[in-house]
């Protein structure tokens, strides 16, 4: 990967280091992604073991569908966070690229608003299967009280509807100065 370059301050360690972390969350979201659609059908050829396992644990058959809605469930939460962070590593290129106030960054980080919201409505369908999960072989929801909300994403949420705001204020702005010189 080459080093990062920006127009007015030469090499910049912070993009560098956050676009390989980037790059490293980009392939984990995938490869847990394709784990999560292909981890039931693999159950599935192997039901008898997985239903003997259960029952082992305390754990009821019926259970063994839901393991199933989990990993769509899951996937799709990995799906979502896939297109925010290629979103955020296109911001990072633009940066680097000395554009950091175009109208497509604006969009970008629209988009990674509303996928912020969808990712916190599929959190608490996927928290609420997780909690059940942990709780089956126990008394249910002993210790478990999380319900999938969290007020720093949806604080998160609304700082990014913001920078959008920002940045399209920002790229007219630029809009208007190129047009004047």
């Amino acid at each position: 990967m080459p080093q990062l370059d920006t127009r007015r301050g030469g090499h910049d360690p912070l993009l560098t280091t956050v676009l390989w972390l980037l790059t490293g969350l980009l392939v984990l979201c995938l490869i847990l992604g394709v784990f999560c659609l292909l981890a039931y059908p693999i159950m599935l050829l192997n039901q008898g073991y997985f239903l003997s396992e259960f029952a082992k644990s305390g754990i009821d058959a019926s259970a063994f569908k839901w393991i199933g809605v989990l990993g769509v469930v899951g996937a799709a939460e990995l799906a979502l966070t896939y297109v925010f962070l290629r979103n955020l590593r296109k911001i990072i290129d633009s940066v680097t690229d000395g554009q950091p106030f175009d109208v497509l960054n604006a969009d970008r980080l629209r988009r990674m608003a509303w996928l912020s919201v969808a990712m916190q409505i599929v959190a608490v369908p996927m928290t609420r299967l997780i909690v059940w999960f942990d709780a089956l072989p126990q008394k249910p929801n002993v210790h478990h009280n999380s319900d999938g909300i969290s007020i720093g994403a949806i604080l998160l949420t609304l700082v990014i509807f913001v920078l959008a705001r920002v940045f399209r204020t920002g790229s007219e702005l630029q809009a208007d100065l190129e047009g004047t010189v």
